[in-house]
Formats: structure tokens, C-alpha cells, sequence
């Protein structure tokens, strides 16, 4: 196995390393901008070298903020045929030259407790790309730490990093808004967040058992106008800034809905049409269609 280095050894080098050591890799350097730090880490990751100066190893990974790590590789020392690769989602290798092969591994997992992303790893999706020679080793090091390796086409790492905020973040967003229109209608956030959260929960459920065709149900799947359009009236009145979010959303429905066969393109067309109108007017709710 190649020597792992960790260069920038905060939540993600951490976990990174902890998890290299566990498979049976030998950690080399733990780079970290203070010896302190370094050394934190080191007992952290149970193995390493604690030091200050960016040097790298066999596999170098380096764990640093997007925007630094262009100035990162720069300084970066590394043995003749080292892969050298970052953990950045929407970054390619390219940043990371003049080394070669270079690559990137994003975990698809959230890295709050180190500890407890480590310990929870498993099965995790990690996107790969960069030079092939790089993305084999990348894939390997993925599988060896309990990781499922996902290839991501050069130049499409913004495009994947949009989908995994798609998949995260917006789902926060949602539940959020969700969470403002209760209360809007009288629930109260301690009953309402439970609610909303089991609701969630239950419809992730769906997916995994029956994919994303069989998990969608609700009013767009049905074709329902009228209750679509009672909704659009509700938000215009009571909460305007969400009218525009929930007919972008509405439309994404009416195309799986479509797709899976639920409604045909009479029903498709009528709710387009309201969505269509819907999402077209200002956050206000009032004046006249954007342009």
C-alpha cells in the first residue's frame, strides 16, 4: 500500500487519515499550518508525522479550503510518482498541477464530528475523477476504507457538486419552507419540525425501496389542477417569496410524473401551464410577469 499524507489536517484530513490507518495504510506526513495542530491530528488519526511543511507521500491527499488549494500544491513536495489528489467537490485535477497524476476524491457524507464520519463511513459514495492513473488508485484507496467509488467525468465536477446540493442542502431548504408554512397556518414549530421531518424521512424510505417513480405521489403525480391551484392562491396570499420555489419544483414533479406514466399530456399540459404562470411572477406576488 502507498504511504498516505494528509495535507491540512482539520474534519475531513482527520477522518481521512483515521480511516487510512484502520485499512492498513501507512500515514506519513499530517501536515497542519501550526505543530500543535499537526500533533492534534496525529492522536487523532493514531499514526502520522506531525509537521508544518507541505510535503506529501505515495498518496497525498490534500484536505485544505477550495480556495487555497491551487496555492497548496504549489508548495507541495512529493515523491517521484506520487498521486496527489483533493477533496474538494467542485474542483477538477487541474487546480492541483504541475502535479501528475492528479486526481480528486469527494465523500458524499457531512464531516461535522470527524470521529463519527469515520466511524460511520461505510458504504459511503465517494466521487473520483482526474488523471486515470490517479482515479485507480483514488477508487482503490475509496473501497479499501469502506467507501463506494463514483466516477465523475472531467470538466463535470461543478455539475455533480450541484446535485449533491440538490440531494443535501436544498433538502434543508425545502424543509424549511415547509416548516414556514405551517406556522403560517397555525402549527406551532416544536409539533410542526417532528411532522415535517417523519414526513421526510418516510419519503426516503420510498425511494429506497421502490426507486424515485415509485417514491412520488401527491397532487402533481395525481394530476389534481384544482388542488395545485388552490396551493399557488395560498402561497400568493400568505407567503409569496415561496410561490416561485414551489412551481419550479412542481414542474421537476411533472416531468417524472410524466415519465413514469401517472398522468398523460392533457393533465401535464394544465399543470404546466399554472406552474408555468406561477413561477413567472415576482416574489411579491404582484405586477407583471418577469421577462
Amino acid at each position: 500500500m502507498r504511504e498516505v499524507a494528509i495535507v491540512g489536517a482539520g474534519r475531513v484530513g482527520r477522518a481521512l487519515g483515521r480511516l487510512a490507518r484502520e485499512a492498513g495504510y501507512p500515514v506519513g506526513p499530517v501536515v497542519c499550518r501550526t505543530r500543535g495542530r499537526a500533533e492534534e491530528a496525529v492522536a487523532f488519526i493514531g499514526a502520522g508525522r506531525p509537521g508544518t511543511e507541505p510535503l506529501g507521500a505515495g498518496l497525498t491527499l490534500v484536505c485544505v479550503p477550495d480556495r487555497v488549494i491551487g496555492e497548496v500544491a504549489g508548495a507541495l513536495k512529493v515523491p517521484r510518482g506520487a498521486v496527489v489528489a483533493h477533496t474538494c467537490a467542485s474542483r477538477g485535477a487541474e487546480v492541483l498541477r504541475p502535479h501528475r497524476p492528479a486526481g480528486t476524491m469527494h465523500p458524499l457524507r457531512s464531516f461535522g464530528d470527524p470521529g463519527r464520519a469515520a466511524e460511520l463511513f461505510r458504504g459511503t459514495a465517494c466521487a473520483v475523477g482526474g488523471d486515470p492513473e490517479a482515479a485507480e488508485v483514488l477508487e482503490a484507496f475509496a473501497r479499501a476504507i469502506g467507501g463506494v467509488p463514483l466516477r465523475v467525468r472531467a470538466g463535470r465536477e461543478a455539475l455533480y457538486h450541484a446535485g449533491a446540493v440538490f440531494a443535501s442542502n436544498y433538502i434543508v431548504a425545502v424543509l424549511g419552507a415547509a416548516l414556514r408554512l405551517f406556522e403560517e397556518s397555525g402549527v406551532g414549530a416544536a409539533e410542526a419540525l417532528p411532522a415535517l421531518r417523519s414526513l421526510a424521512e418516510g419519503a426516503l424510505a420510498n425511494v429506497a425501496r421502490g426507486g424515485l417513480a415509485g417514491a412520488l405521489t401527491g397532487p402533481v403525480e395525481r394530476g389534481d389542477v384544482d388542488t395545485v391551484r388552490a396551493h399557488l392562491e395560498a402561497l400568493a396570499a400568505h407567503a409569496p417569496g415561496l410561490e416561485a420555489a414551489y412551481a419550479a419544483l412542481g414542474r421537476l414533479a411533472v416531468e417524472m410524473a410524466r415519465a413514469k406514466g401517472a398522468i398523460d399530456a392533457v393533465a401535464a399540459g394544465r399543470l404546466e401551464a399554472i406552474l408555468g404562470a406561477a413561477g413567472d411572477r415576482p416574489a411579491d406576488g404582484k405586477g407583471t410577469p418577469r421577462r
